[in-house]
């Protein structure tokens, strides 16, 4: 199921993202394991987004109330996602954290990533929001006492718009840094003021790093993004409905991605299968092929 998710998500970013662009992209095949320290204005895409550009497997640290439906939770242990309690869960849930960081050692001592947002919640903004919680320095300090070569990468995600499409995203990347910090102190107090300190500081440095987007003359993309407009558009307009059902809130984006990741496979598929019994299976893979990238020429143009 992970595997699928992140096949889709890559090629979802293609179909939708007018221009995706990620800083120091190299650390995203670092064998060792990391702490991903994310910076979280944009709901459960973040996670989906950052996540998929890592070459290992990554364990998304997230919010304990989307797992109360039974179904929500299977869905989402199996995308690697584990639940992480706060306060306004309920005092008497907290304790249940003692797992979640518990599960997250085994996984760092497995060699794998375990992405974290540091601000501590989600919301819609392009400033850094502090000060850093405690979680990211746990982690990496108990993974330093198991003996692991773990280190903190901060992670940056920008978007031009919570609601607009097509979207323009940056990802940028930091330095990953581990235990040179660990001499700091032997107060585990002082280590993880120092780790924050640094988490901060690379943050609001990747925060000003922008990108340039080569632009495609738009009277060359015209006829496909029309044809790609008209041949999506049943499709689009609903999902966009429901999403908008949303509007206002911090999850539209998520949906919308998410539900076009689902449905836009069977879209193609279901248009493939009538073609398929009607004119044939060369005229159907034709098309399969063709619509895409008609889609592709309307995100470019619009």
């Amino acid at each position: 199921m992970y595997l699928l998710v992140k096949v889709l998500t890559h090629f979802i970013i293609w179909l939708t993202c007018k221009r995706f662009s990620i800083f120091n992209k190299a650390v995203t095949a670092t064998e060792t394991p990391l702490v991903l320290g994310c910076h979280h204005p944009n709901s459960f895409l973040d996670a989906i987004l950052i996540g998929a550009q890592m070459k290992k497997r990554v364990h998304f640290l997230t919010r304990s109330d989307v797992f109360q439906n039974k179904f929500a939770a299977m869905v989402m242990r199996s995308v690697n996602m584990i639940p992480i309690y706060r306060i306004r869960d309920g005092k008497d849930n907290l304790s249940k954290n003692d797992v979640t960081f518990e599960l997250c050692r085994e996984i760092i001592k497995k060699g794998e990533h375990v992405l974290i947002f540091v601000e501590g919640f989600c919301l819609h903004q392009i400033t850094l929001q502090t000060p850093l919680k405690k979680g990211a320095p746990r982690l990496l300090i108990q993974g330093w006492k198991d003996g692991a070569d773990v280190k903190l990468l901060p992670v940056w995600i920008r978007f031009n718009s919570f609601t607009a499409f097509p979207k323009e995203v940056d990802i940028n990347f930091g330095s990953a840094f581990g235990k040179e910090l660990a001499g700091v102190s032997n107060e585990e107090g002082v280590m993880m003021q120092a780790i924050n300190k640094e988490t901060e500081r690379q943050l609001l440095q990747l925060s000003t790093i922008t990108h340039s987007r080569a632009g495609i003359p738009t009277a060359l993309l015209f006829l496909p993004a029309l044809l790609g407009f008209i041949t999506h558009v049943w499709l689009y307009v609903p999902v966009q409905q429901l999403a908008r059902k949303l509007q206002g809130s911090i999850h539209y984006d998520s949906v919308l991605f998410t539900v076009l990741a689902l449905s836009y496979p069977l879209y193609l598929l279901g248009i493939m299968l009538v073609l398929c019994f009607s004119v044939g299976i060369f005229y159907a893979l034709a098309v399969g092929l063709v619509l895409p990238l008609l889609a592709r020429s309307y995100t470019l143009w619009k």
